[in-house]
């Protein structure tokens, strides 16, 4: 047995190994580099002809969504090998490496043996903005790239610009640092599209003078777009532009009371069928649907109700089936229930969003049109949608109070042709956590309220993004 001396020389050796294993000196030709690009690389006082692994130190960022509430980013470290790298015999090495695609500022990167650190290096991943195509017609798909974006509170928000007028917001938490946004080609001739950092309601337009400031990562970028002549590309039909439904498998039979439906989710109006099995036969069988009613401004709260459904009787065989169309009522989860003897039933159905065109189609010069959606939610990550016209955000609509239904009443342009409407979902409210962001940070610091233009990182629910397209007609 090891007696105390033993085990405190054995101690000091393992932390002198230790230290001397973190000694080396790990160098980069630059201290930051855009998604992609290559970067070379100088390691000394290695331990000779030894193979180390590259390790990448980044975050698994999150949002934070549950029970109808928001409450931000969560990001444990992680850790990847990039490559592996072979020291020579003097204990250095040289090699070049890419830059991962991934969140975008500052990342520690190890030269590690057997899991221990042996040197260390930082490097900023520095934002980077494309466009594709650069010129078409007015309608014109516009997809918008911006990789090397951050999940730090303040590195997490990049507001973009189209020709001096305020978009949205591009996020990346749940892709990983690259955003992607489409939007239609508007204006004429000429059109700079511009990103600009900063976690407010709206651009921070002097970021380098914030205590948040980093002299690696630019505050604004830019590129631009060429409207050419020729025919307006008209948007989609709207009917078409939803959630794309998804089917449920019918479940094994069995002799207990079940429900289930053909499809797990749908906008309003569409069909479903409700499918009953193992009730007492030829007996009526009571059906109900949940709904949250209330709001978030009353002060008076929110509940759930039930509403009943069309009335249905079961076979002899204990079945039953009811053609149901879709309610006119709040987006997200809703439950189909049946009472029995040995209690409540229920099966889960999801009501997605769904827009009708612009009303009317063709309008005069501010003249009234009408923008008309269904199924919109109600927690604090579905409850808004935030409209663009012409790619200028203009406000958004709340669906709480309205059961679903959001209608928005506004002025036609003065200019004559055709006009867009977008519409992208957005974080109504919830708590500001995450990484990164200071206790008592200022109210003014939110990303609540913001166009989402990467819309497939929304928190919470999978909502859609939307385009119509309008014509002004001068009398």
């Amino acid at each position: 047995m090891m007696n105390r001396s033993a085990r405190v020389l054995s101690a000091l050796l393992a932390l002198a190994t230790a230290s001397l294993a973190a000694a080396g000196t790990l160098t980069f030709n630059v201290p930051g580099a855009t998604v992609g690009s290559t970067v070379q690389a100088e390691a000394e006082d290695l331990a000779p002809d030894s193979t180390y692994d590259l390790v990448w130190y980044s975050g698994d960022a999150q949002w934070v969504a549950a029970d109808g509430k928001f409450g931000g980013i969560t990001a444990p470290e992680t850790r990847r090998t990039l490559q592996q790298v072979r020291s020579d015999a003097a204990g250095r090495a040289v090699f070049t490496w890419t830059v991962p695609e991934d969140y975008g500022y500052v990342h520690n990167v190890k030269l590690e043996r057997g899991g221990e650190e042996a040197a260390r290096q930082g490097l900023t991943v520095v934002p980077e903005l494309s466009l594709s195509p650069t010129s078409g017609p007015a309608g014109t798909p516009i997809t918008v790239k911006l990789t090397g974006v951050g999940y730090r509170f303040w590195e997490s928000v990049w507001h973009l610009l189209y020709e001096g007028k305020h978009t949205g917001w591009l996020s990346a938490i749940t892709t990983k640092g690259t955003a992607t946004a489409v939007i239609p080609a508007t204006g004429t001739g000429l059109n700079v599209l511009q990103v600009l950092s900063g976690t407010h309601p709206v651009p921070y337009l002097n970021q380098q003078q914030a205590p948040i400031y980093l002299p690696l990562v630019p505050t604004v970028l830019s590129q631009t777009f060429t409207v050419t002549p020729g025919a307006a590309v008209p948007s989609p039909p709207a009917a078409g532009q939803g959630l794309a439904r998804t089917s449920r498998p019918a479940p094994a039979s069995g002799s207990t009371p079940h429900l289930w439906t053909d499809h797990l989710d749908g906008p309003v109006g569409s069909p479903v069928v409700i499918r009953g099995e193992g009730f007492a036969a030829n007996q009526p069988v009571a059906l109900s649907w949940s709904s949250v009613t209330g709001n978030r401004i009353s002060g008076q709260g929110w509940e759930t109700q039930q509403r009943p459904l069309p009335s249905v009787t079961s076979d002899a065989q204990g079945r039953f089936e009811l053609l149901w169309l879709t309610p006119d009522d709040l987006g997200g989860a809703h439950d189909i229930s049946a009472d029995t003897p040995a209690g409540r039933v229920s099966v889960q159905y999801t009501i997605t969003p769904s827009v009708a065109e612009v009303a009317p189609r063709v309008v005069a010069p501010g003249g009234d049109i009408t923008v008309t959606m269904k199924g919109v939610g109600w927690t604090e990550t579905a409850n808004i949608y935030t409209l663009l016209l012409d790619n200028s955000f203009l406000g958004y609509g709340c669906a709480f109070n309205s059961r679903g239904d959001v209608t928005i009443h506004l002025k036609a342009p003065g200019q004559p042709g055709v006009h867009y409407v977008n519409l992208f979902p957005a974080i109504y409210a919830g708590t500001l956590a995450g990484p990164g962001l200071a206790a008592g940070a200022t109210p003014n610091a939110t990303y609540f309220q913001l166009p989402m233009l990467n819309f497939r990182d929304h928190p919470g629910e999978r909502l859609p993004a939307f385009q119509l397209s309008f014509t002004v007609q001068a009398p």
